[in-house]
């Protein structure tokens, strides 16, 4: 296994077991770009002592532009960009969004809070799409949603985790004046206002997950399973997220059997429409 596929296994597990639908090259493509997000993104929420995180991710996206290979982070990508011309853009916003999202960003209202999610997510779903096969303008959307609705369950799933490191989320209208950074942990986790906070995040993902894999279509044939099961399981994640009115209190996660069952599920079903499709011929 390649160190990238490695880094996924570990810190992206639904990824990870998703990418077992892809070819091998895909699959590698996958690896490489989850590892520089990654990086980017351990940079972006705990830089290492003495390193000035401003400036670090300044300089990672001005080596995206120019795909300068002298940049450790970014000589990884830069045959992927030659390859796939129209992800550089998307990677250099990864990195500016990353940059952006500090203790002082606002998240005032459900067109920031997209906005950001786009930013730091929806931008690899524009990554993904062309390595996928997708080829036509017209899917791109679809796979920025797809990536948005994933932030969007991470966000209802680490409340806390974010409030660890000064950061809400949630938009602030939809918290009716509830404060996430001046709360106790038990308390956060039964507030009313943001446990429906929480909910409508979901909500909203929900809706994006639904919206996004009407769009697989433009996808290549061979990969689209792969894509229909990293979403199906990381939706599964956000029912885990409130349990009996609140929020739980351990990180929500869904075990390998739930995504084995999924992947189950959805291959009897593929293949019974198939049948299907045969049949009313």
């Amino acid at each position: 296994m390649s160190s990238d596929l490695h880094l996924m296994s570990r810190a992206g597990k639904t990824f990870f077991f998703a990418s077992w639908w892809l070819d091998r090259r895909t699959r590698a493509d996958a690896g490489c770009a989850y590892r520089f997000c990654r990086m980017v993104d351990d940079i972006a929420d705990c830089p290492e002592q003495g390193v000035n995180r401003d400036e670090s991710l300044h300089a990672i996206e001005a080596a995206v532009v120019g795909a300068d290979t002298r940049d450790p982070i970014v000589s990884s990508i830069v045959p992927l960009m030659e390859r796939f011309s129209e992800i550089r853009a998307p990677f250099a916003d990864i990195v500016r969004s990353c940059r952006e999202d500090t203790s002082t960003l606002v998240i005032n209202n459900e067109a920031d809070l997209v906005r950001y999610a786009h930013g730091v997510a929806g931008n690899v779903g524009l990554i993904m799409y062309p390595m996928l096969g997708g080829l036509v303008a017209d899917g791109r959307q679809y796979a920025a949603d797809l990536g948005i609705a994933m932030q969007l369950t991470n966000i209802a799933r680490d409340v806390i985790e974010d409030r660890a490191r000064g950061r809400v989320y949630l938009p602030r209208t939809w918290l009716h004046g509830s404060d996430p950074l001046r709360m106790p942990d038990e308390q956060l986790l039964s507030d009313t206002s943001i446990v429906e906070a929480v909910r409508r995040v979901l909500g909203l993902a929900d809706d994006l997950y639904t919206r996004g894999l009407s769009g697989l279509h433009y996808l290549a044939p061979k990969n689209r399973f792969a894509i229909r099961v990293a979403a199906r399981c990381y939706a599964a994640i956000g029912e885990r997220v409130i349990r009996n009115g609140a929020l739980v209190s351990t990180r929500a996660v869904v075990p390998l059997s739930r995504k084995v069952a999924l992947a189950l599920r959805m291959r009897v079903s593929a293949a019974s429409d198939g049948r299907q499709t045969v049949r009313t011929r």
